[in-house]
């Protein structure tokens, strides 16, 4: 697992049991694409793949797998199987920044390491018989139409809020969270992932405020995306309902 760690990969969420099916939780970059993923238990490397889909959506390839999506039935199962026996299955993810390139051309980051960490580290639900395969091939097939253009509706959610959109929020770009759901959010200055819209397709970067309440309550700032979003989808005293899907992430709409 340090292996992983010391190249960047960092802890996104876990797999849980839910009655006889697994469920992902993500805490973070639910909506980020082109990432290197992978699936650990007790330090243990089981699997490692790549996707150029959102995140949460390929994890939902995991959750719910077609009929002909043999990598995603059979990670499936070795998924649960670990919870069935109360074993850890954590996410980690490396994320691809861009700054990679060669000569004038940009790398992908997630395709070049890929074969190499497999070939490396030989994770167990890579194997396929005798033979390495590339993980994540199945991803792309036409079968993953039948899922849902958007899986906003499929991230859990802690709570949602209903915001009054008085003057100060509508035309500032910010808004507030009450004393009786201050702890489900991060400390202060944390980032955020703000989704905008029921389909939580776009999503802008914000921080955590704790210092312009006096009480300490988080301000959700999100700054000029934010107020202009507002304003070009709702009008003043209108309630925006704000799902909070972790202590970093919410979804607008």
């Amino acid at each position: 697992m340090n292996r992983l760690l010391n190249i960047g990969f960092i802890s996104v969420g876990h797999w849980t049991l839910n009655d006889d099916a697994i469920k992902y939780n993500l805490t973070s970059h639910h909506t980020t694409t082109n990432v290197l993923y992978s699936f650990i238990s007790n330090g243990d490397i089981k699997y490692i793949g790549k996707t150029k889909m959102q995140l949460s959506q390929r994890m939902y390839g995991y959750q719910n797998p077609g009929s002909s999506q043999t990598t995603n039935i059979r990670v499936n199962a070795a998924i649960k199987s670990l919870l069935f026996n109360d074993s850890p299955v954590d996410i980690f993810i490396l994320t691809d920044n861009g700054l990679l390139n060669y000569g004038d051309f940009r790398i992908n980051l997630a395709a070049g390491l890929e074969d190499t960490l497999i070939y490396r580290i030989n994770p167990e639900w890579n194997l396929f018989g005798r033979n390495l395969i590339s993980v994540d091939a199945e991803s792309e097939k036409p079968e993953l139409s039948k899922e849902p253009k958007s899986t906003a509706a499929l991230i859990p959610v802690l709570t949602t809020l209903n915001i009054l959109l008085g003057q100060a929020y509508f035309n500032q770009g910010f808004f507030n969270v009450g004393r009786e759901h201050s702890e489900l959010f991060g400390a202060d200055n944390a980032i955020i992932d703000i989704q905008l819209g029921s389909s939580g397709d776009t999503t802008i970067l914000g921080y955590i405020n704790r210092t312009a309440n006096k009480n300490g309550t988080p301000r959700i700032m999100g700054g000029k995306e934010l107020r202009d979003w507002i304003k070009n989808n709702f009008k003043p005293n209108d309630i925006m309902k704000v799902d909070i899907i972790s202590p970093i992430a919410v979804r607008l709409y």
